[in-house]
């Protein structure tokens, strides 16, 4: 009885309709307004968070597949490779990769460094000059985005090549926190998190602190070293996705601005519980946030890429790519 229903042409035909219906049910109902997003853990993730907490990525139809990475090398290869849509990602690595052929773009800025180097309070170390021969932990590694700015810094303005000039042991912050404190080093590069936990316990004796050097000796603006970046591809397939994630971007930073206690809220999301840690998280990280991608803030950022390609180019960016830096994308 089935068969021979089954066999008619006319219940194939109602048969085949019925399929294509349940296929096109299940395609996405959000109008392909659903994106990757590729994030590090951490301080990084902070405009994230609010964004996310207070629904303000809704507000503009969007909704974020989160892929999440503890390396920021491997997030940058995801980037490049277009296993997500939009990340964050360190300036000179996007410059890098857009020099080897990627179609990597950089939209906007996410904050300058809050990372410093700290030193033992009794360290005979006054100024990055007095790095040479020594041994100077980096939380990154010596291809870090965070490392480059600290070498342009020293090279410039110091005269030592950190790259040659002292011995690099790379290590999480944690570790190099300890090492630190059991003598293995006589300086540590450490992350937003650690750097501003250190200063508040004041177990060390702060070095440098990398925005305040660079905003010290170049006046203004420092460049934003963790950017918001995109593919090519992506933005010119979704160029709608793309403007209205940097209009939700910029509603965050309204946002923060007018909300403080998200400082709070982020606080606990990752576990800083001290008070004072908390408030300072506020006070160094609030002002580095990049609030406009305008003229002055691109002008900013390619005059950095020039010191980072003049200065340490052999070992971090042999040529300045072309198209790297858009604005077209700004609301």
């Amino acid at each position: 009885m089935l068969r021979s229903i089954a066999g008619t042409p006319r219940v194939l035909l109602i048969l085949t309709l019925l399929l294509a219906a349940c296929s096109n049910d299940a395609r996405p109902k959000d109008g392909g307004r659903s994106f990757r997003l590729g994030l590090i853990p951490g301080a990084q993730e902070f405009v994230d968070f609010v964004m996310e907490r207070h629904g303000i990525l809704d507000q503009f139809g969007l909704k974020a597949e989160k892929v999440k990475s503890l390396s920021p090398a491997n997030l940058h290869l995801m980037l490049a490779e277009r296993k997500v849509d939009i990340g964050f990602g360190g300036f000179t690595t996007m410059a890098t990769a857009r020099t080897e052929g990627k179609d990597i773009t950089v939209i906007y800025g996410v904050f300058s460094p809050v990372n410093m180097v700290f030193v033992p309070k009794d360290s005979s170390i006054r100024s990055l000059t007095d790095l040479k021969g020594k041994k100077l932990g980096v939380f990154g590694g010596p291809g870090s985005t965070t490392f480059a700015f600290l070498a342009v810094l020293a090279r410039n303005w110091y005269g030592i090549d950190l790259f040659h000039d002292s011995e690099l042991v790379t290590a999480p912050g944690p570790a190099l926190i300890e090492l630190l404190g059991k003598g293995d080093l006589d300086a540590a590069l450490l992350g937003t998190t650690e750097s501003i936990q250190m200063f508040a316990q004041q177990r060390y004796r702060v070095l440098v602190d990398l925005s305040a050097e660079y905003k010290a000796h170049q006046g203004g603006r420092a460049p934003a070293h963790v950017t918001v970046a995109t593919n090519e591809e992506f933005a010119k397939s979704r160029p709608d996705v793309v403007r209205d994630y940097l209009k939700a971007y910029k509603t965050t930073l309204e946002y923060i601005r007018a909300h403080r206690e998200v400082w709070d809220e982020f606080a606990k999301s990752i576990h800083m519980d001290n008070p004072e840690q908390r408030a300072l998280l506020e006070e160094k990280m609030g002002p580095n946030l990049v609030e406009n991608w305008d003229a002055d803030q691109i002008a900013v950022q390619k005059d950095y890429l020039k010191l980072v390609h003049d200065i340490i180019g052999e070992s971090v960016l042999k040529v300045i790519p072309e198209d790297l830096i858009r604005d077209e994308y700004i609301p």
